[in-house]
């Protein structure tokens, strides 16, 4: 039996019996069936959004911006009515909630009593946010309460631009006042620059003859200063003379009375300087033999302390050893009765412990005198710094009295000489006091005149420099004012150019309500809903019409007494072959020419429909062939699971994580993006190697089928022949 000879008997008895052939042509149509009506049930939903009831409530009590009534929410009902987007339904408050519970509105929108005095509030001190409460009806239908939602944010918006708009009029409004006091303010302030220019050319000339007074009548009180200081100066010293040549007359005669003790107490001076420096060198000797001393004293301390270092480092070792002594013994009468009970060894432990707390005891005491020790070494060192800063000062006191010696001689000599010509002084010191009391009596007369004339002199060169400094600041106030006043008339003037030059027309204040507009580029749109979900019911339905077709005909038996083998597995694969390519062509041709569904190219949407169709076809065939009954199940269950992961709908990466996990191992995920392409993008490369992974599932399944069938060739399963069910 060649390889199509059971093909054609069982394509001659399908042929020759009419209810087979109606019911091969109703399975043909099932992918028709599936698409058609869920493509054209929701063909354009968004189309009919006008037959969308919403109820709207107007609660607005109006307000009013500038003195000017204004009722936000009544304009905003306006709005509405020329909206044709719902069908708006403008009913009270009773009648909405009514509506909304008895599942007659989809939504509602209400305009609370202050919505415009919120409104308002955008000129005040403190504005608050207009609210407006949308309350969807999800309950009675999710995607209607999706939907009117965000049709709402649309209205919202347009509703926050129509306030900003009237906002910025009022704004622009204030413009041509502003503007007309700002021309007044900048010819004033023009005025006022003149008036200033002219005060500072005035101030500036009389600073400059006040700074001439200034200067001469500085000079002046300087030189009454000068001659008042040398007066007091003169008066002071005449003073001072006549009374220092009284008291040296005086103290003259004393003097030479006194030069004579002084001598006899210069020469005792000199002895004992002598003895002085005798004392000291005896003191320098013994501090060096101090400092020698204390420094043997140190080196002994510091022997001392590393002896206590060391001690203390034996201790501690044998404190370890009389621990682990009274541990070993410990340890020994513990795992033995008889030495455990023996006095002698409970005395011999008690010794050891007591040795053990004795070294810890003895440990902590040269610790202490190790600090002790460190304690003493560092007050040695300082005894010696202090002794070798004594033996310093002792060598400089020792020099000092040499010095002290030599002076002594010296002065003493001096005295005898001081004596000798003493007589003399005293003859010439009667003589200087008489003449200083009369430059005296003169100095004072000279003395009260001039104080008269600087006091008058110090008050006029104080009051020209106030009045300088005065006029000064002034004429710096004067020029910074002109300054400032140009300035302003200046800054004033271009102010109310501007202002005037700024436009107000309603295209600038619709750019202030919306200064950021979107445009759109619908080149990647897909405009009609249908087109955008044809992909995922096509795929559902082609693998659909596959499962349905498994339960018309056997996948595993043929109507042929004897086909077996390779001949079989012709047969039903050019029998599946052709009912899934009936089934692609019928659901194309309807869809495209019937439902009026828009693709980019109609050759190859035929194409890749087969591709899909043949492809879903085999993988059914494969799994039932090999399950029989419970590989339908198995079918239905990867048909669930790819409707739930291939993201047809929503988009992948808004899937559960298990669903993103297996949408790379379905076909379903490969024939709806090639249909997307050829549908509504046009990347036909893309779609070509889609249709290169359908194919390797393709391959891969009828590998599979074949696999049973040379299986069966083999003789691990009986032929039989296949029940026809009508």
């Amino acid at each position: 039996m060649n390889l199509f000879q059971v093909f054609k008997q069982s394509f001659r008895f399908f042929i020759s019996k009419p209810m087979l052939i109606v019911t091969f042509v109703g399975v043909a149509f099932i992918p028709t069936l599936y698409s058609g009506f869920l493509i054209r049930g929701t063909w354009d939903p968004y189309g009919k959004l006008n037959e969308l009831p919403v109820a709207v409530v107007n609660l607005d009590e109006g307000a009013d911006i500038d003195g000017k009534p204004m009722n936000v929410g009544r304009d905003f009902v306006a709005e509405l009515k020329s909206n044709t987007s719902f069908n708006w339904s403008f009913v009270g408050e009773e009648e909405a909630n009514r509506g909304m519970k008895g599942n007659r509105y989809y939504a509602s929108i209400t305009i609370p009593p202050q919505f415009s005095k919120d409104a308002a509030s955008l000129a005040g001190d403190q504005p608050k946010q207009a609210e407006i409460v949308f309350e969807s009806n999800s309950y009675y239908n999710f995607v209607a309460g999706q939907i009117s939602e965000n049709a709402t944010r649309e209205l919202k918006d347009k509703l926050s631009q129509n306030l900003t708009e009237a906002y910025s009029r009022s704004i622009y409004s204030q413009f041509g006042t502003l503007t007309s006091g700002l021309s007044e303010a900048g010819a004033g302030a023009a005025k006022l620059n003149a008036g200033a220019s002219r005060l500072a050319e005035g101030i500036g000339k009389v600073q400059t003859n006040l700074s001439e007074l200034s200067s001469g009548a500085s000079k002046l009180n300087s030189g009454m200063r000068q001659l008042q200081v040398g007066a007091d100066k003169l008066k002071s010293g005449a003073s001072e003379l006549e009374s220092g040549a009284t008291d040296l007359s005086a103290g003259a005669r004393k003097l030479k009375a006194a030069g004579l003790k002084l001598l006899e107490g210069a020469t005792k001076a000199e002895q004992g300087s002598v003895a002085l420096s005798s004392g000291l060198q005896d003191a320098k000797d013994a501090a060096d033999r101090l400092t020698a001393g204390l420094q043997n004293s140190a080196e002994g301390s510091e022997r001392l302390r590393d002896g206590l270092q060391a001690a203390s480092s034996a201790i501690g070792d044998l404190t370890a050893g009389s621990e682990q002594v009274a541990d070993g013994l410990r340890q020994v009468m513990d795992d033995n009765a008889d030495l455990r009970a023996d006095p002698r060894m409970q005395k011999l432990l008690a010794a050891s412990q007591a040795v053990a707390n004795g070294t810890k005891e003895l440990l902590t005491g040269n610790k202490q005198l190790e600090a002790g020790s460190a304690t003493l070494d560092e007050a040695q060192k300082q005894l010696l710094e202090g002794s070798r800063m004594l033996s310093e000062g002792h060598m400089q006191l020792l020099g000092g009295a040499k010095e002290l010696r030599t002076g002594q001689k010296q002065l003493k000599d001096g005295l005898e000489q001081y004596n000798t010509n003493f007589g003399k002084l005293v003859d010439g010191s009667d003589k200087l006091a008489q003449g200083a009391s009369r430059l005296s009596a003169g100095a004072n007369d000279l003395g009260a005149g001039l104080d008269k004339t600087a006091a008058g002199t110090s008050k006029v060169a104080n009051g020209a420099k106030q009045l300088d400094d005065g006029v000064t600041e002034l004429n710096d106030g004067a020029i910074e004012l002109a300054d400032g006043t140009r300035e302003l008339a200046d800054k004033l003037t271009e102010a109310s150019e501007k202002t005037s030059s700024i436009k107000a027309d309603d295209e600038i204040f619709r750019m202030l309500a919306a200064p950021v507009t979107i445009k759109a580029n619908n080149e990647r749109k897909v405009t009609i809903y249908g087109n955008g979900i044809a992909p995922y019911f096509i795929s559902m339905a082609l693998f659909a019409g596959a499962l349905v077709f498994t339960t018309i005909i056997s996948a595993r038996n043929t109507v042929v007494d004897g086909a077996k083998g390779i001949p079989a597995f012709v047969s039903k694969t050019l029998t599946f072959g052709l009912i899934s390519l009936a089934q692609s062509l019928i659901a194309v041709t309807i869809l495209v020419f019937v439902l009026g569904l828009e693709v980019q190219s109609v050759p190859l949407f035929y194409a890749y429909t087969i591709i899909v169709g043949l492809t879903f076809m085999f993988i059914v065939q494969a799994i039932v062939t090999w399950l029989d009954l419970p590989g339908r199940f198995v079918v239905l269950i990867l048909m669930i699971f790819q409707l739930a992961s291939s993201a047809g709908t929503f988009p992948l990466e808004l899937l559960p994580d298990w669903a993103q996990a297996m949408n790379p191992w379905l076909p379903m995920t490969y024939s709806i993006r090639g249909f997307r392409d050829v549908i509504s993008s046009g990347d036909y490369d893309h779609m070509w190697v889609q249709a290169g992974r359908m194919a390797i599932y393709l391959v891969l399944f009828l590998i599979l089928t074949f696999l049973y069938f040379l299986k069966r060739e083999k003789g691990h399963a009986e032929e039989q022949t296949m029940p026809v069910k009508v």
